[in-house]
């Protein structure tokens, strides 16, 4: 049975649209949330709009591709993802990926969404590397990253200052041939 490009075993992802604005406003300032992104600054909601509306011009011009994800079953609004800063040369990009409410952290969803990704971004877009950074305290996020395949390669040190500390970004990368490798249909 054909499946949809971008449903996982758990989620959906789709366009971002102006109605998805109460739910992206709705976590998107939480501090939990806003530390693993990379400011803790809060966002308005004109601010939040005009993303949205980027994006869809971003999309257009095949500069960026950013998506809502939602639940499969229920299309709860789970949160955004993407890829974006594309290297047309070396066929590469970068992740990312945030879902906003924490009683929606630690169910997968996050997995089976960088799973779709992928399969976009390899497949679809015909990249030959994906990498994403992350913060050396998002233990869950490099756990993640890890089991679907990301390795570490790199690091900014000190780069970050949260909560009166500096922390390390490590930068992670997964090469087409590898996820090939480990997902095979």
């Amino acid at each position: 049975m054909k499946i949809n490009l971008f449903d996982g075993d758990k989620v959906r992802l789709r366009g971002i649209e102006l109605s998805d604005l109460d739910s992206i406003m709705k976590n998107w300032n939480n501090l939990k949330l806003r530390q693993f992104l990379s400011s803790p600054m809060p966002f308005s909601r004109e601010e939040e709009e005009e993303w949205i509306k980027k994006t869809w011009e971003e999309r257009r011009k095949g500069q960026a591709y950013q998506f809502a994800i939602e639940h499969k079953e229920t299309k709860e609004f789970l949160g955004t993802a993407g890829l974006f800063d594309f290297d047309n040369f070396a066929r590469s990009a970068e992740l990312g990926i945030a879902i906003h409410a924490e009683n929606n952290w630690g169910k997968g969803y996050g997995t089976d969404t960088m799973k779709v990704l992928l399969k976009f971004g390899f497949d679809y877009l015909n990249l030959n590397r994906i990498q994403l950074r992350v913060f050396d305290f998002n233990i869950r996020g490099i756990s993640t990253y890890k089991k679907i395949g990301f390795i570490e390669v790199g690091k900014h040190r000190k780069a970050f200052f949260k909560d009166g500390e500096y922390h390390d970004v490590i930068f992670m990368d997964i090469l087409k041939e590898e996820w090939k490798k480990d997902n095979q249909e």
